[in-house]
């Protein structure tokens, strides 16, 4: 078996020979506590710390904002890098090779095409770059000097221009790249008249990743024309996923080393992002035009708590906000909104030339919470004069009260809402409340038998737990509660197969087989707070009685509903029959 074309057993050596305090102490200070290291969380800001790493387990968990991983996870988190980066790095400090490609041709084919790739768009962007210096009275060119772009923020940035459709492809196979591998770039289009630049006769804004690497490009048309689309982007590739880079992403990491960051500006466009940086919010990343995505949101959590959305004020500007707040409070940011006068200005980048970086800081400290937002913003829908359009404000402003504030700040903009709606707080709170009942309830519903399954689940994750931290338990004895299809099952299958094979295991291996998420099954698996050992063998020994009787009772049901649907006369009476059978050994067997 191999992930990613490394085998398998590589990873387990790479894992083995990086012990996760060794590689965590090299980016924080820890403080033992008991058999455990602590510190504060580096992915969020925290003056307590809440960050864990259990050395039994090999694994770290921030109790704070709910990372967790091994240290494979833990070096892609902090280096911002993938999967085979975060092992090259590992294998490098332990002195191990990387697989040869005799062992591994997989992994040394998909390593050569992602450095190529890499070759590829650096060449580019230097192409791109140098046009602007070449042709200094091109439409490109004109056009930034018209946004008052300077030439350090043209420098800073890589900004380019594709003077003609013709001279990129020529350039870049005189390179020695081959025409698939530029097609695979994106960088290339073909027709029936054979090679053209993608973004021929456009201005060219780069996208780098974390590192500073170009990695995709966006095109600006800035002539009007019918052919042209206003904007063409990179698609997706092996490097470069849109849902996970912001524009102007590499620049916060910089900040974050040097202790700079402490709130994010999110813009929509490249020019408000780079009119920001020009009049020192280097702060500052760009959407660009796409919806934010958990993947943005987990990246920006990783290197700031605060938010400051400014995004257009038209229509799709106002429908981005609202989505993107959901995305961002959900991922544990503290955000606030700021919607420019649109008629002062209609983004940022003529807000700044128009009145000039202090009256833009004196918006942005003005910035509104965002359900202090929501609650006027939405407002602007409906007409409280109508009782159909006052009842759904109250229902949109209830829900975003109960999702995204703590109980003190609840009350706070209850009576905010009150002020607005004059309905009594009481009604409202009350209100609040059963909102919030209907939704935990369903949430947690399930298809059948809802406390049973609860039940049910909660002794899965401790039967599990006690696997894993090797727990006198017989793995054969509580393989009836895992016959479902679902992550916990796939968890005991996982174990049972490690176990048959005389395979030892812990929790830091699992991080490298499942996907596990804050809060998710697997994850309270892994961190499941045991009772003292006479206390657990008691409630082992009343799990497994009680799941006996459960799975007798759900089984004894089923048939029974069987014997009720019937149809037909030779199908009541084998229903029939296997139910009495069913009576006849429980009643032995009892």
């Amino acid at each position: 078996m191999a992930k990613y074309g490394v085998p398998s057993a590589f990873i387990d050596l790479v894992r083995d020979k990086n012990n996760i305090v060794d590689i965590a102490s090299k980016y924080m200070t820890l403080t033992k506590r008991g058999s455990n290291y602590w510190a504060c969380c580096p992915f969020h800001t925290e003056k307590t710390p809440s960050f864990s790493i259990k050395p039994d387990g090999q694994f770290f968990k921030c109790f704070g904002c709910g990372e967790s991983g091994n240290v494979i996870g833990l070096v892609m988190k902090l280096e911002n890098v993938d999967f085979l980066t975060a092992v090259e790095i590992l294998a490098k400090n332990a002195g191990l090779e990387m697989p040869s490609e005799k062992d591994s041709e997989l992994l040394q084919r998909q390593k050569r095409e992602r450095e190529r790739m890499y070759q590829i768009y650096h060449l580019t962007t230097d192409f791109y770059h140098d046009n602007l210096k070449k042709y200094p009275n091109s439409a490109q060119a004109n056009y930034l000097k018209s946004r008052q772009i300077s030439d350090e923020m043209i420098e800073k940035f890589k900004i380019g221009a594709s003077i003609n459709y013709d001279d990129l492809p020529r350039y870049l196979l005189k390179q020695g790249f081959k025409a698939d591998e530029l097609y695979t770039a994106g960088v290339i289009g073909k027709n029936e008249h054979g090679m053209y630049d993608f973004f021929g006769n456009r201005l060219i804004f780069p996208i780098f990743n974390g590192f500073g690497d170009t990695v995709a490009f966006s095109g600006r048309s800035v002539e009007a024309s019918p052919e042209h689309t206003k904007y063409k982007n990179t698609p997706q590739t092996p490097i470069f996923n849109k849902s996970e880079i912001l524009f102007g992403y590499n620049f916060l990491r910089e900040l974050k080393r040097e202790h700079m960051l402490d709130t994010v500006i999110i813009v929509e466009g490249h020019i408000d992002v780079i009119a920001c940086h020009q009049y020192g919010f280097t702060n500052t990343i760009g959407c660009m035009g796409t919806a934010l995505t958990t993947l943005h949101a987990k990246r920006i959590k990783q290197l700031a708590d605060n938010v400051i959305l400014c995004l257009d004020a038209d229509s799709a500007g106002a429908n981005a906000t609202y989505k993107a707040i959901d995305t961002l409070k959900e991922s544990g940011l503290n955000v606030k909104v700021l919607r420019l006068d649109r008629s002062k200005a209609k983004d940022p980048d003529e807000f700044l030339k128009k009145y000039g970086k202090d009256e833009f800081m004196a918006q942005l400290t003005s910035a509104m919470d965002c359900v202090d937002f929501v609650l006027t913003d939405s407002l602007k829908k409906y007409d409280l004069n109508s009782n159909a359009d006052k009842s759904n404000y109250v229902n949109e402003a209830l829900n975003y009260i109960s999702k995204f504030s703590t109980p003190a700040e609840r009350e706070i903009y209850l009576v905010e809402l009150q002020k607005i709606v004059k309905i009594p707080i009481d009604i409202l709170r009350n209100s609040m409340l059963t909102q919030t009942v209907e939704s935990k309830i369903l949430e947690a519903t399930e298809p059948a038998e809802n406390v049973s399954n609860k039940y049910i689940q909660d002794c899965k994750i401790m039967v599990l737990a006690s696997i894993l931290y090797k727990k006198d338990i017989n793995i054969d004895e509580v393989s009836g509660l895992f016959a479902s299809d679902d992550e916990l099952s796939d968890l005991y299958r996982f174990f049972k197969e490690k176990i048959d094979n005389h395979q030892d295991f812990n929790a830091s291996i699992l991080f490298d087989n499942f996907d596990i998420k804050k809060d998710s099954l697997i994850d309270k698996v892994i961190n499941y707070s045991f009772s003292p050992d006479e206390i657990h063998k008691r409630e082992m020994a009343d799990v497994i009685a009680n799941i006996k009787r459960y799975n007798s009772k759900h089984e004894r049901a089923k048939l029974h509903q069987a014997l009720l649907n019937a149809t037909t006369d030779e199908d009541r009476m084998k229903y029939l029959k296997a139910l009495n059978e069913f009576d006849q050994n429980n009643k032995e067997n009892k």
